[in-house]
């Protein structure tokens, strides 16, 4: 899932700061300038979510909703 956040309308400089920081610490991958993927890179990434779920590297949403009720 692609989640595009328009850095431009963020005025407050902390709170980019912060929201640039909280994507990295969750690891959630991330480029600050739009530009086109290769089709080099769009295999690669076909390749890893391939390698992803071959490897069970996922949670299932009934998984994620028992983990949720621990919290």
């Amino acid at each position: 899932m692609e989640q595009i956040i328009d850095f431009d309308n963020i005025k407050d400089p902390g709170k980019k700061e912060w929201l640039l920081q909280s994507l990295k610490l969750m690891g959630i991958g991330f480029q600050a300038t739009e530009k086109p993927q290769t089709l080099k890179e769009y295999n690669e990434e076909l390749e890893s979510g391939e390698a992803e779920i071959k490897r069970c590297g996922f949670i299932t949403a009934d998984d994620l909703k028992i983990e949720i009720r621990k919290w």
